[in-house]
This record gives structure tokens, C-alpha cells and sequence, in this order.
């Protein structure tokens, strides 16, 4: 179940939606009987799945994929170990999804997983949420890895906030970004390690599930430190993230002057500068934005609903 586009920026994953892998509307969406209800969903048999339900939940994803999945989302499967991913890639019809989300990564475990994955044909979005994220060097470890295996899909890197701010023996508080908080600084540097490194970082999760002015200012915030993608919990958020990675019309008309091709080495709009030699990457992150997700004046409804 391959998605071609730009490594760079693949933004169809928009707003990646956790759902257990028991939950009573997974068969519906798979098979395209209901809307999927995100860009990208993530059928979870870590956190999501409590461990009484984890061999039922194994059972139940061997059933869905014994036949194709036609649901227009991009479909992950997020196994509770690296024990368990080996176990379900040999399950009849794995390539029925994209691939995986590896959860806890660290320096002496990636290999491993890239290695599975690459065995199976399968795609991989790595996730780092350990105490390993708050040490530079060990975060350079993991980067050099994951840019070294040009044989391997690496859709893009998750940040777990949650477990992040565990580390911290903290958790997020109702109308405090994460920027805002504690982990501001670790989330800086892992996305500015990743992303100069051509890796794309997705953004963590926003918990609360009915505060979502404060989740549309994360989202924004989110888009301007260069990340690709936001997990989500609940199905009223999918509209709200996904509102906010269109562009602003402004940045659009700046980004179609510094691509032109007979555009000046140095030229200004609205009083910006532009300059096409050091700008040309963030115009090209625009309209790749822009393509998928259009621009941002539309106002959105905000409302709770179940999937």
C-alpha cells in the first residue's frame, strides 16, 4: 500500500487519528463503508489497547486485513513492541497498510526496526518519546541512523508528547501550548535536528480533548516550526488541525514571486523581503502545504463528536 510524493513534505498525512484496534468503527472505516475520519489513522495495539485486550486485538487486525482495505486514508498499525512487530509481519495481508509506527525509539533499537520493516516492504514512522529526546547527542544518534537507511520508507518521525512530559513527571494543562510549557526547548531540537537533515517530524499530540482554541494555536505554531503532520485523539480535532496547516494568503503570494523564474535576486512585497537563493525551500513547504490544504481564512466550527 504505497503514497508517492514529495519525501520532503508529505502533508496527506494531515491530522494522524489513534484509534484502538477494537474500536466498534475500525471494520467500517477500513472497508470504506464510513468516511474515514482523518488524512491518516493509526489502528493502535500500544497505549490504546489495555493488555487483557492486546490477543484480541491481534486477532481482530488479522481479520481486517485477510482482504484488501479500500479506505482513502493512509493506514499504520502502531504494535506494542518490537516482539510484536516481528509478529505481524508475517501476517497474511500486512501489506494491506503502509506500514508501522515504532513506538519508544532509541539509538540501539532502531536498527532493528528498520531493519524489519525494510524485510517486509513495509513503511515506518519512528516515534521518540523517551528520556533519550532531552540528550542532544543520543538525538543525533538517532538522526544519523535513520538518514543513513536509504532503504527504508521513513515517512516521518512521531514526537510523543505525553510520554516526553512523563519523563518529566509532568502532563500538559488545559490553555498551555507546548510551547508554551516545558517542552518548548526539546521540541525545537528535535525538530530542527531532524528537518535540516531532510527527516520529517510530525507534532505531538493535544490531550484535552475540548479545548481547542488552544489546539488551533499549537497547530499554528506547529506549521512554523516546520512539521508535517499532528496526532490526534478524537475525531473533533481532525478539522481543526487540518484548518490550520492551510497557508495564509500572504505567504502564498510571497511563495508563487520567489519561484517565479524570472523573479529578482532581492525583491520585497508588503514590505517582506524575498530572496528566491535562501527562501526557495520555504516557498516550495508553502505550496506543497497550499495543495493539500488551501488557505486558512475559512472559519471553523467547533464542536465534540464521536467517530
Amino acid at each position: 500500500m504505497g503514497h508517492e510524493e514529495d519525501r520532503r513534505f508529505p502533508y496527506s498525512l494531515g491530522a494522524t487519528l489513534y484509534l484502538p484496534i477494537i474500536h466498534p468503527k475500525v471494520q467500517d472505516i477500513l472497508s470504506g463503508d464510513i468516511p474515514a475520519p482523518a488524512s491518516s489513522i493509526v489502528l493502535c495495539l500500544e497505549d490504546g489497547l489495555h493488555e487483557n485486550d492486546v490477543e484480541r486485538g491481534i486477532a481482530h487486525l488479522k481479520t481486517l486485513l485477510a482482504k484488501p482495505v479500500p479506505t482513502k486514508a493512509r493506514v499504520f498499525v502502531r504494535p506494542r513492541s518490537f516482539e510484536m512487530a516481528c509478529r505481524l509481519a508475517d501476517m497474511r495481508g500486512i501489506s494491506n497498510i503502509e506500514g508501522f509506527v515504532a513506538p519508544k525509539m532509541r539509538p540501539e533499537t532502531i536498527p532493528e526496526w528498520l531493519d524489519l520493516v525494510a524485510a517486509a516492504r513495509l513503511a515506518i514512522m519512528p516515534t521518540l518519546e523517551t528520556a533519550d529526546c532531552f540528550d542532544p547527542a543520543r538525538v543525533v544518534a538517532m538522526r544519523d541512523i535513520l538518514r543513513a537507511r536509504h532503504d527504508v520508507s521513513i515517512v516521518a518521525v512521531r514526537l510523543g508528547g505525553n510520554d516526553l512530559l512523563g519523563v518529566l513527571s509532568l502532563r500538559r494543562r488545559r490553555g498551555v501550548t507546548s510551547y508554551d510549557g516545558p517542552l518548548g526547548w526539546v521540541l525545537c531540537m528535535l525538530s530542527s535536528m531532524m528537518i535540516s537533515s531532510g527527516i520529517p517530524v510530525a507534532a505531538p499530540v493535544f490531550d484535552i480533548i475540548d479545548d481547542l482554541d488552544t489546539l488551533k494555536a499549537e497547530v499554528e505554531r506547529d506549521m512554523e516550526m516546520g512539521f508535517i503532520s499532528k496526532t490526534a485523539i478524537h475525531p473533533a480535532q481532525v478539522p481543526i488541525i487540518e484548518a490550520a496547516m492551510g497557508v495564509r494568503r500572504d505567504d502564498l503570494v510571497q511563495a508563487h514571486a520567489i519561484l517565479d523564474e524570472h523573479a529578482k535576486a532581492v525583491f520585497q512585497i508588503g514590505g517582506v523581503m524575498c530572496e528566491p537563493a535562501t527562501h526557495r525551500s520555504w516557498a516550495e513547504r508553502i505550496l506543497s502545504r497550499h495543495g493539500r490544504y488551501g488557505v486558512t481564512d475559512a472559519e471553523i466550527q467547533y464542536q465534540i463528536a464521536s467517530v
